[in-house]
């Protein structure tokens, strides 16, 4: 009689395990397109309002970007962290091994982490004013400090994302915990952030589209490439295409 009792309480645990699994691929494979979607209503009433904020050049925008960029580094973490989600048949989709390894993805983070310093030195005005500032008249001191120190440091931030997006990470954030839902829609709503910013910043740059659409690929495409390693699905890969073309047609 126990050992019935045992197997019914086995069985009903393993029924509840199984549902929770099936509801967290369902939400899962709706994540990616909901966030994505939300980036773009949010792209459509903010951000022709962010690109005349960030056409003026002032220490809060720096400020912005860098609490954002930080808030991006975690997310992009998040998703790497994230247990894959793989089985045989989705293991056909997954994407060339060579583009997630560590030499690869430095290089994209390195261009990420040289971009964004460029363009937060950009706002404060330091590449207007190194042809204006005379260095005749500075000390050494003074000198070394807006010529090597202030641009290394703002480079040297900026490129932290190089451990964030290709340094070792252990998956700890497993597919059946209660978790790993919220922290994978977190992740995703922090790249977007990041995403729509930069795009303002761009814009405010008058940056043209052909030249926007790549960088904009090129800058955001390696976190979501992690994600579709972790969710193999074509899914949220044609909602990313979607939200940076969208993104720049509505810029």
């Amino acid at each position: 009689m126990k050992d019935e009792i045992h197997n019914s309480s086995l069985i009903i645990h393993n029924f509840e395990g199984d549902t929770l699994l099936k509801r967290s691929y369902v939400v899962l494979e709706a994540l990616a397109p909901v966030v994505d979607g939300t980036a773009v209503l949010l792209g459509f009433f903010f951000l022709a309002d962010l690109s005349a904020w960030f056409a003026e050049r002032r220490a809060t925008n720096v400020v912005a970007l860098t609490l954002v960029y930080f808030v991006f580094c975690v997310a992009v973490y998040l998703i790497r962290k994230l247990e894959p989600q793989l089985t045989a048949a989705e293991a056909k989709l997954t994407i060339p091994e060579w583009l997630t390894r560590r030499p690869s993805m430095t290089v994209f983070a390195v261009v990420f982490g040289l971009t964004l310093a460029v363009l937060l030195l950009n706002q404060l005005g330091y590449w207007e004013s190194i042809f204006i500032v005379d260095d005749r008249r500075l000390g050494a001191g003074e000198s070394s400090a807006f010529f090597v120190y202030a641009p290394g440091a703002f480079i040297a931030a900026a490129l932290f994302y190089i451990l964030v997006l290709s340094a070792p990470t252990r998956e700890t954030i497993l597919v059946n915990s209660r978790r790993y839902v919220p922290l994978a829609l977190l992740g995703l709503a922090g790249v977007n952030g990041m995403m729509l910013l930069l795009t303002a910043v761009f814009q405010s740059l008058h940056l043209p589209w052909y030249l926007l659409l790549p960088t904009l690929l090129l800058l955001f495409g390696p976190p979501r490439v992690w994600y579709f390693v972790k969710r193999p699905s074509f899914l949220p890969v044609i909602s990313f295409l979607l939200l940076t073309l969208l993104l720049v047609v509505i810029g």
